[in-house]
């Protein structure tokens, strides 16, 4: 690779199989391999690649942080492009905006804004980078009320597929802005930076905690589909269910609600519905509305994607009454694997209309299934738990969400049909001869 000034590892080099590895946040080896990865250094070291898997006959892949728990970057027939040399970001904040390239962590973006009070949706879990997260929409803290992660994107630097470095925004390139925009692992171009729109940081935050034991499972699932369309969109709402609650506790559901309030007097009214909550009585453990720091927001949130683990995971978003899922809620309880392997239950509500971008599939309820075991010689045994119970209530779902995908054991819609198509066509013209891998199946 002519010029080329970064890593070069080849599949014939000893420490290949180690490296690749290195990418993945889920340390299950689904086997699949490229032909070679390199880490560029620049921007031009990207254009090389590109260059340099058109001459030789290679697809491409991009991995930026490596928490696609299906290893959808690890592809065979290709050239991996691992962005880890991108991590810098600057800040502006007088314009209230910031450039951030695609292997910053959500959390060290976040954590570094709540200094300066300022605020931008980063995802929940440490080590999760932007690259994926940007393209696949983006769950984020306060993201009821600010939209999708992706929607405070005003820009986007991209390698095309025939290598050339453009920006992408509503009036430039619009169409790599819409696809960018929700398109996730089967985006056709190299993100090396996004610009984005930052915010005040809320004054008043907090998280109120309501712990329930398992025996209680129908009581408050019916309880939480029942306020769920009152829940302020200042709050994020959200069920875990596992054999160990918080980390520490005995096996329940964890109903926990996030607050991000402009004011005390919407502090007040977004955690009305936990104080009022008919059932909260039945609950083993109950919390005041505390602010505990974005750094022990990100250690709670890890104690459920605790790192060095393997992972099977599956989702869908559904309408259904809770009559029609309570089966297979009781289900799911029964058969979940030990901790840190959870069941989660988001209460979503999303609003009427979104900006204009590929970003297209949710509903009133989110449902994912986390398997999670530490030794590779229980895969036999939790590997398929989470595709295994979301089958049996898929009839049940709308679609799925990429941040969670199990596309290559269990296609699903993940956008519109119609957005797919559009999709389609715009690759077609981007990348006319498919230089980059699309998504596993869809």
């Amino acid at each position: 690779m002519h010029n080329f000034k970064g890593k070069i590892i080849k599949k014939s080099d000893t420490n290949f199989d180690v490296a690749i590895m290195e990418t993945l946040f889920n340390k299950r080896d689904y086997g699949r391999r490229p032909e070679l990865m390199v880490v560029p250094q620049d921007v031009d070291d990207v254009i090389v690649a590109i260059r340099h898997a058109q001459s030789v006959g290679l697809k491409v892949s991009v991995c930026s942080g490596g928490h696609s728990w299906s290893a959808n970057h690890l592809r065979p027939n290709s050239l991996l492009i691992n962005m880890e040399r991108f991590n810098q970001y600057e800040v502006n904040r007088d314009a209230m905006t910031a450039k951030a390239q695609p292997a910053v962590g959500g959390s060290v973006l976040l954590s570094a804004l709540y200094k300066i009070n300022l605020f931008f949706p980063a995802g929940h879990c440490k080590g999760v980078c932007l690259g994926g997260y940007l393209l696949q929409g983006g769950f984020a803290w306060n993201g009821r009320k600010l939209g999708m992660a992706c929607e405070s994107v005003i820009g986007l630097d991209i390698v095309t597929a025939d290598g050339q470095l453009v920006y992408a925004s509503e009036t430039e390139n619009a169409d790599l802005f819409w696809a960018a925009r929700g398109s996730g692992g089967g985006f056709f171009g190299v993100v090396v930076c996004f610009h984005l729109r930052l915010y005040p940081l809320p004054k008043y935050r907090g998280i109120m905690e309501h712990t329930f034991a398992v025996k209680h499972l129908e009581d408050v699932f019916r309880w939480v589909q029942e306020v769920g369309p009152t829940v302020p969109q200042s709050v994020e709402f959200q069920m875990i269910m596992a054999k160990k609650t918080l980390g520490i506790f005995p096996a329940g559901i964890e109903a926990t609600a996030t607050v991000f309030a402009d004011s005390k007097d919407e502090l007040h009214d977004s955690i009305a519905f936990m104080k009022n909550s008919p059932i909260k009585k039945k609950a083993f453990l109950r919390t005041p509305c505390l602010d505990i720091g974005i750094n022990n927001m990100y250690t709670l949130a890890m104690t459920h994607y605790p790192e060095n683990y393997y992972w099977g995971v599956d989702n869908m978003w559904t309408d259904a009454s809770i009559d029609d899922l309570l089966p297979h809620l009781k289900e799911i309880a029964a058969t979940l694997p030990p901790a840190p392997a959870h069941f989660l239950w988001l209460n979503w509500y999303p609003p009427v209309e979104r900006q204009k971008m590929a970003f297209s599939m949710e509903n009133k309820t989110y449902l994912a299934l986390y398997g999670c075991w530490k030794t590779a010689a229980d895969t036999a045994k939790y590997g398929n738990w989470a595709t295994e119970q979301v089958k049996k209530m898929e009839h049940l779902g709308t679609g799925i969400q990429l941040a969670d995908e199990n596309l290559h054991n269990r296609p699903a819609r993940f956008v519109s049909d119609v957005h797919l198509a559009k999709l389609d066509e715009i690759r077609a013209e981007r990348d006319k001869n498919g230089l980059f891998n699309e998504w596993h199946h869809y």
